[in-house]
């Protein structure tokens, strides 16, 4: 799964909207959107900021290769 679908998925399963997150992040929502369909072209710190307002760790979002990370960890 690429980052940008991990976030999308991660996002959803928490109930959330790009809105919800967006407001969270201090960002426009089309900013936010940008994100989840750009997610490898976004900064570390940004990263970090996203995993925050999802309530994850930032090595739970970037583990990209872990093919079970929803059934396992949210």
């Amino acid at each position: 799964m690429i980052l940008a679908e991990r976030i999308k998925r991660i996002r959803e399963v928490k109930n959330l909207t790009q809105e919800e997150v967006a407001f969270k992040l201090n960002i426009s929502a089309s900013a936010y959107g940008q994100i989840e369909r750009k997610a490898n072209t976004s900064s570390y710190s940004t990263l970090c900021k996203i995993a925050n307002v999802l309530e994850i760790p930032i090595l739970f979002l970037l583990d990209v290769e872990s093919s079970e990370f929803l059934k396992n960890k949210l």
